[in-house]
């Protein structure tokens, strides 16, 4: 942002040109964050917690389900302990919100 305000009074460019290469670059980092996902697994002697959060925009995760990514870091065979998922229903007023826009998070807890 700053090297764009920079080249922007550098080279006498309008200010609406300066807020559209603004708008531009918060785009792209608008979309770079909501790209990314955490998912994982947690390892404390021999037990084991998968986890997984994704961004909602209307119903969409971004970038993936959240629930599916954390059973993807579960191997097969292994004993299942727990099973830890937000709400993400229509028909609660919690499930609701976080489909309209919000963070939905999955943890398994597991051992080999």
């Amino acid at each position: 942002m700053v090297i764009l305000a920079l080249r922007a009074v550098q080279t006498n460019t309008s200010p609406s040109t300066y807020k559209i290469l603004a708008m531009k670059n918060l785009s792209i980092c608008l979309l770079l964050f909501l790209s990314a996902s955490c998912a994982g697994t947690r390892t404390a002697g021999d037990h084991m917690t998968s986890h997984a959060e994704s961004f909602n925009i209307v119903g969409i995760s971004v970038p993936a389900n959240d629930y599916e990514e954390a059973w993807s870091q579960v191997p097969e065979g292994a004993t299942v302990h727990s099973v830890s998922s937000s709400p993400k229903d229509w028909t609660s007023v919690l499930g609701f919100l976080n489909n309209l826009m919000g963070f939905t998070t999955t943890q398994i807890s597991w051992t080999e």
